[in-house]
């Protein structure tokens, strides 16, 4: 494993062998005054996390990274990077696998191959001290399955190099980088609607049946859109609405 990565301008890689988490660690970076764009890359976490505290498993040989950003926008602004971040991902898989495979954004923030996990996207921000209400600190950590995957998840997963891929973890971190820069630049100079209009480009189940587990119930509609602010839209049986903020969503049986 490399000690260095290719990275855009502007970037400063931090990479370790092992850490807790490498969002904990750009967390204490941001906390400590780091500047924006510090790339945290780890081959090993001993405690990676996703969404809602579910833990991450971290054999070496997957991609492991977070990047600590400085947006200063108010805290639903700054929740829209998570489709950048989807948007970048999947970008550098669909490079990376033979022609035929299929590559989709999962809303809120997955990305699959073929209907399976590949990759999962966790931000974590802090709010500034002063009035405002704006974000001091974001991280967006990423975890992309290269080598292997872990069996038995509530979503099936995969992994780049069992879909057919063969890249290394350092081409795809420097390929992510690379997308990513490009997309944070677009939604930093553009807004939150040209990166809209491209995930749901890439959007799985859009137009379908979908099931959305919500923190008390689980409801069933057709995924028709995705709103302004980043929000599912989905189609109730009865003919209404409903706007869903945070879920998980699985194609309907």
């Amino acid at each position: 494993m490399s000690d260095a990565l290719d990275l855009p301008p502007g970037f400063t890689l931090l990479r370790l062998a092992e850490i807790d988490s490498t969002n904990e660690e750009a967390r204490r970076l941001g906390e400590a005054g780091a500047a924006a764009y510090t790339f945290v890359w780890a081959e090993r976490q001993s405690g990676g996390r996703g969404r809602r505290g579910r833990s991450w498993i971290s054999p070496v040989g997957n991609g492991y990274c977070s990047l600590l950003l400085r947006p200063d926008v108010a805290p639903g602004v700054a929740a829209q990077v998570s489709f950048v971040a989807a948007l970048a991902v999947a970008e550098t898989i669909a490079s990376l696998l033979p022609v035929g495979r299929k590559v989709a954004c999962k809303w809120p923030n997955d990305v699959l191959v073929d209907g399976l996990k590949i990759s999962g996207i966790l931000l974590e921000s802090r709010m500034g001290r002063q009035p405002g209400g704006r974000v001091d600190w974001l991280v967006v950590g990423v975890g992309i399955n290269i080598a292997s995957f872990p069996p038995g998840t509530d979503y099936p997963a995969t992994a780049l190099h069992e879909a057919g891929g063969a890249a290394p973890v350092e081409q795809v971190l420097e390929a992510y980088a690379v997308r990513m820069a490009h997309w944070l630049k677009i939604w930093r100079d553009d807004g939150f609607a040209p990166v809209r209009q491209a995930w749901l480009r890439w959007a799985d189940g859009l137009g379908g049946k979908v099931v959305v587990r919500l923190a008390d119930r689980t409801i069933e509609g057709i995924f028709s859109a995705l709103d302004d602010s980043g929000a599912l839209i989905l189609s109730l049986p009865d003919g209404r609405e409903r706007t869903v903020t945070a879920g998980d969503v699985f194609p309907a049986a």
